[in-house]
């Protein structure tokens, strides 16, 4: 089995950042968060196609969580970057804000 260290969130999104969504990503994880970062630049170029707005951003993850279910979940902070965070499924979040997580998706396993 391949190590996996990092991944590719790809965030798909209409004008003015709303109805966002997340997106395939062409590689279920990267051995490294510079193999992933390397491919970042062409993959957003093709995500446009489809989506006025893509946000990007590859994710170093414990390869330990692909032994077990996991979690991505993925927010814009304050300044409007995506931030992504792989976490095990089991974790608990705890905000006031009901929109500080817009999605989460199971990882491949």
């Amino acid at each position: 089995m391949e190590h996996i260290a990092a991944i590719m969130v790809l965030i798909g999104c209409g004008h003015g950042d709303i109805d966002c969504k997340e997106l395939p990503a062409p590689t279920v994880g990267y051995e490294t968060v510079e193999l992933c970062e390397r491919d970042m630049e062409h993959v957003l170029r093709g995500a446009s196609n489809n989506h006025p707005i893509v946000y990007g951003q590859c994710s170093a993850v414990d390869p330990a969580l692909f032994e077990q279910d996991a979690v991505v979940a993925w927010d814009f902070d304050e300044r409007g970057d995506l931030r992504v965070d792989v976490v095990p499924s089991d974790s608990l979040y705890a905000s006031t804000d009901p929109a500080e997580l817009v999605a989460e998706t199971p990882t491949a396993r």
